[in-house]
Formats: structure tokens, sequence, C-alpha cells
């Protein structure tokens, strides 16, 4: 047998190879540092290990916690998570999430940028968009739906272009478009909704005897909606919070559009990247006029998406139910979504704009790296050496008084308690477990003192946490700063001293 022609066909091509070290660039901040700044991100790492280690005995989770994957549509980020994690850990299955997120996006882009008939090239200007305010919060599954968002409309326009070929041929495609757009509504209602649009902005409208055949595919998806509304609480207080959002005074939103993009680091690199980003676009589009291009007619209708982003972000407000930050998540999806609306010339000109746009993505992913890695040698502390003195499977309070940094905006540390459990099970506070959407809840009876959630900004105000409701209950109070914890004698006493992290055990 000749081996020739066989391995012809696994060919990989040189435009694959370059996108997927792109993709590898995009992805470094996620695994060049042990603790990457992001303020939730040891939420999400906490509630990994909570459902992948729900049964070990070793955590104790099952008599504090019930699984609520079947009531969020948030369970598709911890499903894929949780396959990871059988086979990298929890820990680094959490950094490959990210990196599907910081990698995936590029690559899916340069899919959507190819069926809507643009230049392939122009998928290096999502590269300086992807640390962005909201990745810096930590919103995971929201910027885990992105990519998946942009594969979904790839889908669409295929999908649409095949619209006379027989069933038979287009089964495959229906299939893997049903189960992206399934997918999608279980990575984020948002990111679901946005491909709503987009979907319906390029459906061929003028053609109704396709109808049915065209809209099949998210017929399953829809479906998964209409469930979720009627059969979660979290879907019911969300559907009836769309009647009640209102909106932020525009001057504010106007003033607040590089606090929710750009603006992600205390120095002012980052809005200088920023700025060499505008520039590139700008010498793209100068250099762009005139271009012939043959566009598929949905990049035309596609057009509504960062329209309608626009206009979202300034007539939406902060709240959806239950959910924080709203209208703030509406910037990056207008500014990815712009991508494929930037001319891009062949020959020489496409060269200089394709060179601006490398330097651009690998100065302002560059710029990142040295972020994360400051933050990591001259801020977290010994927060390993805390840990390890903790026994596991206990309770764990962690009083956060210093919870900002000198490098990055947000407050990175405000949720470092959940390292701990992360590493060693039992219970943290605080935690996001007493949430209507999240995947892992607490049992009733059996939330921490006082006994329910606790009260409104709890987290951010450790010097109002009263000992009696750290004593007994608590087997350690982890604190970082010097916020002025003095736990009264027959108590707590110090166990661990270390760099910026003090660790206080129960008497």
């Amino acid at each position: 047998m000749k081996l020739g022609p066989v391995l012809g066909k696994f060919r990989i091509s040189f435009g694959t190879v370059f996108y997927l070290l792109v993709a590898i660039l995009a992805s470094a901040p996620a695994w060049i540092v042990r603790y990457p700044p992001l303020e939730d991100l040891p939420f999400h790492v906490s509630t990994l290990r909570q459902i992948h280690s729900y049964s070990d005995a070793h955590y104790g989770f099952e008599k504090d916690f019930y699984l609520n994957l079947g009531h969020t549509q948030y369970a598709l980020y911890y499903v894929v998570a949780d396959f990871f994690a059988y086979l990298l850990g929890v820990r680094t299955a959490t950094i490959a999430m990210m990196c599907l997120y910081l990698g995936g996006t590029p690559f899916a882009m340069r899919y959507l940028l190819r069926a809507f008939g643009k230049d392939e090239r122009l998928a290096l200007f999502t590269v300086p968009l992807l640390v962005n305010t909201m990745f810096i919060i930590g919103l995971l599954p929201f910027v885990f739906g992105i990519p998946l968002m942009l594969v979904g409309w790839t889908l669409a326009v295929h999908w649409f272009h095949r619209l006379d070929r027989d069933w038979k041929q287009n089964r495959v495609l229906a299939i893997a478009f049903a189960v992206v757009a399934v997918a999608l509504f279980y990575a984020h209602v948002f990111t679901y909704g946005l491909f709503g649009v987009g979907f319906a902005a390029m459906f061929p409208w003028k053609k109704p005897q396709k109808y049915l055949v065209a809209g099949a595919p998210v017929v399953p998806s829809l479906l998964a909606v209409v469930w979720w509304v009627k059969g979660s609480a979290q879907g019911q207080e969300s559907f009836g919070a769309l009647g009640k959002i209102g909106h932020q005074p525009f001057i504010d939103n106007i003033r607040n559009v590089a606090a929710w993009t750009c603006d992600v680091f205390k120095d002012d690199t980052d809005e200088k990247w920023w700025i060499f980003l505008a520039l590139a676009v700008l010498a793209a589009i100068g250099l762009g006029q005139g271009a012939k291009e043959k566009v598929a007619p949905e990049l035309r209708a596609f057009f509504v998406v960062p329209l309608l982003c626009v206009v979202l972000y300034f007539m939406t407000g902060d709240m959806l139910g239950d959910v924080w930050l709203l209208s703030q998540r509406f910037p990056v999806p207008a500014l990815i979504t712009a991508v494929p609306f930037i001319p891009m010339r062949r020959g020489g000109s496409g060269a200089l704009v394709t060179v601006l746009a490398i330097v651009v993505a690998v100065g302002s992913t560059v710029n990142t790296c040295k972020h994360f890695i400051q933050f990591q040698l001259e801020e977290v502390g010994d927060i390993d050496g805390a840990l390890e003195k903790m026994e596991p499977n206990k309770h764990v309070a962690a009083l956060i008084y210093d919870r900002g940094s000198n490098v990055v905006n947000m407050s990175p540390f405000l949720h470092f308690g959940s390292y701990y459990q992360a590493d060693k099970g039992g219970v943290i506070q605080f935690s996001n477990s007493g949430a209507l959407y999240w995947p892992v809840r607490f049992r009733e009876g059996h939330y921490p003192p006082p006994g329910k959630r606790p009260r409104l900004r709890w987290e951010w105000t450790p010097e109002q946490v009263p000992i009696q409701e750290l004593y007994p209950y608590y087997d350690y109070v982890l604190v970082r700063g010097n916020g002025g914890f003095r736990a009264p004698p027959g108590t707590f006493h110090v166990t661990f001293r270390g760099d910026r992290w003090t660790l206080w055990q129960r008497d």
C-alpha cells in the first residue's frame, strides 16, 4: 500500500499552522503564571473541583452542597472542564478552558471571515481585544461562549448557502449546527442571545419556502430556552427581570467605555496598545479603500450585531435578575463582531496591514504576560504556604482586607480563599454557591453562618464580619493584609504567618 496518497489527505496548510501559532501566542496569559490576576478565577477553579470530586469523601462536598447543573445554563463550561480535569487535573483544566477562549477566538474568527468571503488575516485584529475587562473580572463562562458564537455564525452562513441541496447532503452540517447552537445556549445565555441576533439578521427572509428548513437546526436550542425559562428558578427570574431593565446616564456610559474594554492594568500600557490597534485598523481602512471583495450577502446583514451591541450598551442597566454586569458586557462583542467589516487588500497594502496587525498582536500579548508575571512575583505572596498548613475538608473563612493590586484593576485577591476549596474541599466563605444560577449550591440548612446567603458585599467588607459568624463554625480564618482581625482569646490562634497572608486556626 502506498502511503503517499493517504498522508496527502492529512496535510495541514501553512495557513492552519500559522493560526495555530497565533492561538498559542494569544493563550499565553492563561499559562504564563500559576495565579493569573482574574477576580473570579478562584470561583471557577473551586466550582470545577466541587463538580469533578463531588462524590469523593476526601473533599466532603456531598453533605453541604448539591449539583445544580440541570437548572443552570452555565453547564457547558464545567462539563467540558470536567472532561479536561480527568486528563489534566482541576487547575490545569481551568487553564485549558482559558486557552479555548484566548486561542479559540482568533481561530474561530478565521473561519467566520472565510465564510463571509473576507480575508482571513483580519482575525489577527481580535488578539489585542482578548484580554479585556470582562476577562480580567473572570467571567469565564461568558468569554468561553465567544469563540463558540463565532463557530455558530460560521455554520449558519454555510447552512444558508446549502438550502437548495438534498437533505442527505446537508445532514452532517445540520447536525453539527444544531449541536453547536445547543452548546452555545449552555455556554452562556448572553452569547446565545447575540448568536440569535446574527442568525435572525442573516436568515433568508426573502425565501419563505425555505423558512422551515433554514430554521430547523436552531429548534433544539430554542426548546432548551423554553425549558430553562419554565423549569428553572434562574430562568424565571431572568425572564421576569427583562421588563425591569433600566439604563445608566448616557454620559456615564460614554465615560466608561474604556473601563469596560481596554483598561485592565494600572499603568497606561494597555491603552497604548489599544491605540496602536486603532491605528492599524485605520491603516487597513485607508489602504483598503476601493478594494474589490466578493463577500457573502450575509455579511451586510451581519452589521446588525455590532450595531445592536452599541445600542444595548447604552439602553440597558447593570443587572438582569441575579446576574451582575449586563450593559457592560456589550462593548467587547461589539468590537469583535466589527472585525469582519475591516477592508483588506491583497498585495503590498495587505502585507503591510498584516505586519501591523502581527506587531500589535504580539506586543499586546507580551505586555499582558509581563504584567501577569509582575503580579505573580510581587503581589501574590505566600498563599501556597497558607494552603499547605490547612487540613482538607474543613470550614474556612477568607477575610481579604488587601484585595486590590498595583498591577491590574479590579480586585484580583477578592476570592483567593476559594483556592483552598479547589485544593482541599470543604466549605469556603465567601462562596457563590448561594446564587440561583451557580452550578453547585448549598443544601438547605447547610449555609455557613448566618445560616443563609451572607449579607450583600460580605466579601468586600471583612471588617464588618462579627466573631459570632466565625466562631465556632470555621476551622480556619485566612486573612490577607493588615486589616485589624484580632481573634478574642479562646477562639482562634495564628498558625501561619507568611508574605501577605496570615492563617488563624480555631482553638
